[in-house]
């Protein structure tokens, strides 16, 4: 009898038990999922912006046209005011876009240079050069996408994995670095003289930030939150693994230092 009623004590404990892994496990499972999640939103928008031309806009008037300066593309839209004041074309009229790697728009940009007292666009063209802070601004972005993209692999591996569930918050940790770094070039070397400003034949134009940015800072935005739940996932897996006995850290170093005694022993 009294074995009978401790096996009955034992069975609801065990229930219990079982539940209660049962429910961290779809917490893990839902933290994983939402930082995931976080990531993909992150890595879209930071691509959208990365690809677009609008990271600085300028309205040249006296050539009726809105200028899109970008990483690695420039695109013009011509005709936004025409002679009416009132009617402004620039949602009908289509993007004109060239590549700042381009040989041949390179060489139409040198040729504009030269003649900058004959020609009015020269200054505008300096603008479509492939200047070091492009480059540098398009490596840190690149690699943030690369390493956003490592995170997502590692992340779908981390539930089998505890040592998957760290890499995973290191890497979307670089990811956010990368793309926060890249932002800070672009913004500081966006601020300058040379960069913010447009010099034509009869007035000088100040560019503004564009969408690009804006997009590619609300990506990093995401990312940020992405690797805070990612640490907290992480978190939980190696507690969950101590709590298994799989390899409990805090008491490596005392184990260690009773073995060293037996042996002098």
């Amino acid at each position: 009898m009294p074995t009978r009623s401790k096996a009955a004590a034992t069975t609801p404990l065990y229930y219990s038990r079982s539940l209660m892994g049962e429910e961290s496990r779809r917490s893990h499972t839902c933290i994983l999922v939402l930082s995931l999640i976080l990531i993909v939103a992150g890595f879209g928008l930071s691509a959208g912006g990365l690809a677009s031309p609008s990271w600085q806009v300028v309205d040249i008037r006296e050539f009726r046209a809105q200028h899109h300066h970008g990483l690695w593309l420039d695109c013009t839209r011509p005709e936004r005011h025409l002679a009416s004041i009132d009617r402004s074309f620039a949602s009908e009229q289509p993007l004109h876009c060239t590549y700042k790697f381009d040989y041949s728009a390179s060489q139409v940009i040198d040729e504009n240079i030269e003649n900058i007292d004959l020609n009015s666009a020269a200054g505008e063209s300096e603008h479509h050069q492939f200047f070091g802070w492009h480059k540098a601004v398009l490596i840190f972005m690149a690699f943030s996408l690369l390493f956003a993209a490592l995170a997502l692999c590692s992340g779908i591996c981390a539930p089998c994995n505890g040592g998957c569930a760290v890499i995973y918050a290191i890497l979307v940790a670089i990811s956010l670095f990368m793309g926060l770094v890249g932002d800070a070039i672009f913004f500081f070397a966006a601020h300058r003289v040379d960069s913010r400003f447009v010099t034509g034949l009869v007035g000088t134009y100040e560019q503004r930030i564009g969408v690009a940015f804006y997009l590619h800072l609300g990506g990093s935005a995401i990312l940020m939150f992405a690797l805070i739940v990612s640490i907290i996932y992480s978190y939980q897996v190696l507690r969950r693994s101590d709590g298994r006995g799989g390899l409990p850290l805090r008491e490596l170093a005392p184990l260690y230092g009773s073995r060293i005694r037996e042996t002098v022993a």
